[in-house]
């Protein structure tokens, strides 16, 4: 793992509250997630990662899954919150883990629950999971 203690905790703290507000409103607060993205950028440039593939990373692969997400119906909330989590991650590989994880999960919810494609669905905590499981295991 290339994140140190504080940074993860911060991370952390982060995907809390975004997913309190994404289940309590069905929104992602724009403000929260630019801080969570501005937090990962400092740590990128504190551990001199700036130069690694973290930023191409976050914005293509937030860019790709963003046009593909939004066509399934992922809020935009949701897609904002993809650059972030990228950048947290720091690899293609656990990004694309993070969010296969993430859709397996809100689906399983989905289907437990008896959603339809109509309503809805908090996507946040989902994310939040998964990103967790990825920087753990």
């Amino acid at each position: 793992m290339q994140q140190g203690l504080i940074e993860v905790s911060g991370a952390c703290s982060f995907l809390v509250a975004l997913s309190i507000c994404d289940i309590r409103t069905m929104r992602i607060p724009h403000r929260v997630t630019l801080l969570f993205f501005l937090w990962e950028v400092v740590f990128i440039n504190v551990g001199g990662d700036l130069s690694s593939k973290a930023l191409w990373l976050a914005l293509l692969v937030a860019l790709l899954w963003g046009v593909f997400a939004l066509a399934l119906g992922m809020g935009g909330g949701d897609f904002k919150l993809l650059f972030p989590l990228a950048l947290l991650l720091r690899s293609p590989t656990e990004f694309l883990f993070m969010l296969s994880l993430g859709a397996a999960l809100g689906g399983v919810f989905s289907l437990v629950r008896r959603y339809r494609l109509s309503r809805a669905v908090p996507f946040a905590p989902f994310l939040a999971v998964s990103t967790l499981v990825t920087l753990f295991c």
